[in-house]
């Protein structure tokens, strides 16, 4: 278990730059901008405790903050989805899938569930942080949750693409 937490806390300045110096600054058509540091929220292991995850959704999400210069959106959004995580794993992936320090990953779970499954972690992420930074939700405001969630989601599947054939 360890192991684990030692991989994602080296994968959390990765991701974090990433997302700082690169996708920070691509904003497509005003409308679309894509969060990938919410991978490390999808793949977490499920049998770790809770509370570590909530702690570790927090540190990513204050520090995305922090470079950004919006405290507390990403940090909510991400304590959120790591919150209610739980849930959609016991509506959209089997039990007897993952053993107890399996990450989730597209090869483990399958295609379809793991579409699934990041797609709505994804969505209600990005909902939650377009909604604080809007205060009031219209058709603009779902369009640019929709499509930032498709375009982080089309990411998220590149990366375990990457990471399924760096495996074999």
């Amino acid at each position: 278990m360890n192991k684990i937490y030692i991989k994602y806390l080296k994968l959390l300045p990765v991701y974090i730059l990433i997302q700082v110096l690169i996708l920070n600054d691509i904003l497509f058509f005003n409308y679309i901008n894509p969060y990938i540091y919410v991978a490390l929220i999808i793949c977490w292991p499920i049998k770790n405790e809770e509370w570590t995850l909530l702690l570790y959704a927090f540190i990513l999400g204050f520090f995305i903050d922090l470079f950004t210069g919006i405290l507390g959106f990403h940090s909510t959004a991400t304590v959120f989805v790591a919150f209610i995580r739980k849930s959609f794993i016991k509506i959209i992936i089997a039990n007897n899938l993952l053993t107890e320090n399996d990450e989730i990953s597209q090869t483990k779970i399958g295609k379809k569930s793991f579409i699934s499954f990041s797609f709505f972690i994804i969505f209600l992420h990005h909902l939650v942080i377009f909604l604080l930074e809007n205060l009031k939700i219209n058709l603009e405001i779902l369009l640019k949750v929709l499509l930032s969630t498709l375009v982080t989601l089309v990411l998220i599947l590149i990366l375990e693409i990457i990471k399924s054939s760096k495996n074999e």
